[in-house]
């Protein structure tokens, strides 16, 4: 049995959310400019338009935690990724995700590797996260992961019920 974790409202500044929703929008009005050789519509700018659309739509409803009998699993839009409960080290952060490195930057939906900081102890972190700070960092097979739960210290109680190390 599992139970789901309640994420972090987004937060997302207005200029980023506009840009999410406009380009899509914006590529589906050039598919129907004119093109003396070529009639709009022009059929892949609008499938890239209804793709790119579905993912930044879609992308930010995939996110989510859950705690099982086994571990804490993190679902993305491509991927599950299970923390095991033993050995899993966590704890509450002050520290933002800094620059992206690899992953996706949408509002509301921040996944991948980032830079962090400004937490001396660590430098970087895997993100699955609907916000840049007010998480929660786990430790789990020398990786540093950063989620953001809406109730951060229920779900610090919750792994530490479950056997993971909580520290302060």
């Amino acid at each position: 049995m599992s139970t789901p974790v309640p994420l972090a409202p987004a937060e997302a500044p207005l200029l980023s959310r506009l840009v999410a929703a406009g380009v899509p929008l914006l590529l589906a009005l050039v598919a129907f400019l004119p093109d003396p050789d070529d009639p709009p519509p022009h059929p892949p700018l609008l499938a890239l338009a209804v793709l790119l659309g579905l993912g930044f739509w879609l992308a930010p409803r995939r996110l989510r935690y859950e705690l099982t009998g086994d571990g804490l699993v993190v679902r993305t839009l491509l991927s599950r990724t299970v923390l095991p409960y033993a050995g899993l080290r966590a704890r509450r952060s002050a520290g933002r995700l800094g620059l992206r490195t690899f992953g996706t930057g949408l509002p509301g939906y921040l996944t991948g590797h980032f830079t962090f900081g400004p937490d001396p102890a660590v430098r970087n972190v895997r993100a699955a996260a609907t916000r840049a700070g007010g998480g929660v960092l786990l430790e789990s097979g020398g990786r540093v992961y950063f989620l953001t739960p809406a109730h951060p210290q229920d779900f610090l109680t919750a792994l530490a019920r479950r056997g993971a190390r909580v520290e302060e």
